[in-house]
């Protein structure tokens, strides 16, 4: 009902809004970028591989690396599946089952254990026996959790939520990462980090044209504010978040103290629905994309070009 009264109000303003414009209002400039000192090591217009994988994973969500460190480990949306990949073919080399048809959305790895969270928050230990155990958090769909990975020098697991932040007005207009405790198997009850969306807005830039003006009011995701985190990974070369974002087509690189450090655009004409995201242990980051309109499912691969 209140989605309903959102859309209605908006069709009713739209007009006044172009109204507006055409009777010269003055454009806002958009704010100059904050200088943090960061430079992206990652060429993200350049990837130095792309793997185009099979038809099981033209759906491909969750991505990292398998505890050998020799291969990645993927699941997709749909199947209680998870699936080893060889990190230079794509090709499935095994696959292990760890639960029942489900939204699967995230995977990480820690030492020998697997873990995967589903989009209402539930995350499952899968022992390399292939036994598993399934923790529920406070988490549902309203979160909509679309990512997790470890975070090593914390010993704890990340969880991204694509949709609601928290409850209350000081969650309003921003996105958390929430952690899960190893030790207590026990989700910590505020987030580890919250991200303005006013920030993403800041460093997409174009805030002050009539089309961004638009996408803001429509809440689209051509909107510069737009960000729905789909993956996250910890950089071991530099110990930063890298948050990407299928919606608002975006990677947000936030410090360990919570900072936004960067946040630049993903070409949508190559990444089609990105989704998941990983570093292996000599920097190079991949992220992978869902298929779509003919394309497979693919991962892309970028080797560090310029250190921080």
């Amino acid at each position: 009902m209140l989605k309903c009264v959102q859309r209605i109000t908006r069709f009713i303003l739209l007009p006044a809004l172009l109204a507006g414009v055409a009777c010269g209002a003055p454009e806002p400039e958009s704010p100059a970028l904050p200088d943090t000192g960061f430079n992206m090591p990652y060429q993200l217009d350049a990837p130095d591989a792309v793997i185009d994988l099979p038809g099981a994973l033209r759906e491909i969500s969750g991505l990292s690396m398998a505890p050998n460190g020799r291969q990645l480990v993927a699941v997709n949306d749909e199947k209680g599946l998870i699936y080893f990949l060889n990190p230079e073919t794509g090709a499935i080399e095994g696959k292990r089952e760890f639960g029942k048809p489900n939204d699967y959305e995230g995977l990480a790895t820690a030492d020998s254990t697997i873990y995967v969270v589903n989009s209402k928050g539930t995350v499952y230990q899968v022992g390399s026996g292939g036994k598993t155990a399934d923790y529920p958090t406070p988490l549902n769909g309203s979160f909509d959790v679309e990512g997790l990975c470890y975070d090593a020098g914390q010993n704890r697991l990340l969880l991204a939520c694509k949709g609601r932040a928290g409850k209350g007005e000081a969650f309003r207009n921003k996105k958390a990462v929430y952690t899960f405790d190893l030790k207590k198997m026990k989700l910590q009850d505020e987030p580890a980090y919250l991200i303005r969306r006013s920030e993403i807005a800041r460093w997409k830039g174009g805030s002050g044209t009539l089309f961004a003006r638009i996408n803001e009011f429509l809440s689209t995701d051509q909107a510069p504010s737009a960000f729905g985190p789909s993956g996250l990974a910890v950089c071991p070369t530099d110990g930063n978040l890298y948050i990407v974002a299928s919606v608002g087509k975006a990677l947000a690189v936030v410090r360990p103290d919570g900072s936004l450090a960067r946040v630049q655009r993903l070409p949508a004409s190559r990444f089609q629905q990105p989704e998941g995201i990983c570093f292996d242990s000599e920097g190079r980051l991949y992220i992978s994309s869902e298929g779509k309109n003919g394309i497979p499912g693919r991962i892309f691969r970028f080797s560090l070009s310029n250190p921080e």
